[in-house]
């Protein structure tokens, strides 16, 4: 029993997922992103044009039972729909998991009625958080750009994000206002939260700023800047630096082993928003424990 809300939390995502496959795929970089006329309507087949019935829109379950393929052409459905759908299944089910065990709030799977309404409302803008993410990842990767509604909606969760920590952060266990818990004290040059969090999102913002005009926008855009100045926003100071080292770590790992493969060359384009949002992400589950086996290799 104790795994059924994690089963509903999961299918829920899927659900949503399936939503913002829609967004993605109609997604014009002219037009609004959730521009209503192009993102309302039947679904059809982007090969053959056939109307998809509801019975082929369950997430997951109707790409497995079509075996990946549409069933009136037989062309291969793309990966990103089950892909899509699976990402947001783990985002509702991995991040209020997460959370109650890094905030303390919980020994159960998800959640229980002792826990005060405040720290539902943080939980679901960390998972708007996230949601965001996939739909930056997906729109960066077809077509070179960040939407600045999604850094809007980012930047506009930070807030809600920091102003829930600062006015509740008596009632959480120590240390746990960062994701690098006790070494944010050695990081951070203040102790006030909100604070914190506008120092992340000042120094995110130049440090990329500054990296765009050195490299005159070849490196990135200044779609990488504004969506770094909000992450920033989001996860305050010495996170967003965490988050940041991952970031150019995994892409600067991944450009090399492309290049070394002849996938890419050196004056090809290689959108570094996914980057950003792994870094993000890895600072986000991975921040403490990474930089406790950094520190533990020197015995401190």
């Amino acid at each position: 029993m104790a795994a059924l809300p994690g089963f509903f939390f999961f299918v829920f995502g899927t659900a949503i997922g399936s939503f913002l496959n829609v967004v993605i795929l109609r997604y014009r970089p002219e037009r609004p992103l959730f521009d209503l006329k192009i993102i309302s309507g039947r679904s059809r087949c982007p090969k053959c044009g056939k109307l998809i019935p509801a019975r082929e829109l369950i997430p997951l379950a109707s790409f497995l039972f079509l075996r990946g393929k549409c069933s009136a052409c037989r062309e291969r459905i793309s990966i990103q729909y089950p892909l899509v759908e699976f990402l947001t299944g783990l985002v509702f089910l991995g991040v209020p998991l997460f959370l109650n065990r890094f905030y303390g709030q919980s020994n159960e799977l998800f959640f229980s009625f002792a826990m005060d309404p405040w720290y539902y409302f943080l939980v679901a803008f960390w998972v708007l958080a996230f949601v965001c993410f996939i739909l930056l990842v997906a729109i960066d990767l077809r077509h070179y750009i960040i939407p600045d509604e999604l850094n809007v909606m980012v930047g506009t969760v930070g807030i809600f994000v920091a102003w829930l920590l600062a006015q509740n952060q008596a009632l959480l266990a120590p240390f746990s206002t960062s994701f690098v818990r006790h070494y944010a004290l050695v990081f951070s040059p203040v102790s006030n939260l909100l604070l914190g969090h506008l120092l992340g999102a000042v120094a995110a913002g130049l440090f990329f700023l500054a990296l765009v005009l050195l490299t005159k926008g070849r490196g990135m855009g200044m779609g990488d800047v504004k969506f770094m100045f909000m992450a920033g926003l989001l996860f305050g100071w010495p996170d967003v630096a965490v988050a940041t080292f991952f970031a150019f770590l995994l892409g600067g790992v991944t450009a090399g082993v492309l290049f070394f493969l002849r996938k890419k060359g050196m004056k090809d384009k290689i959108p570094f928003g996914p980057f950003l949002v792994l870094g993000l992400s890895a600072a986000f589950f991975f921040g403490y424990p990474a930089l406790q086996g950094y520190f533990a290799l020197f015995n401190i």
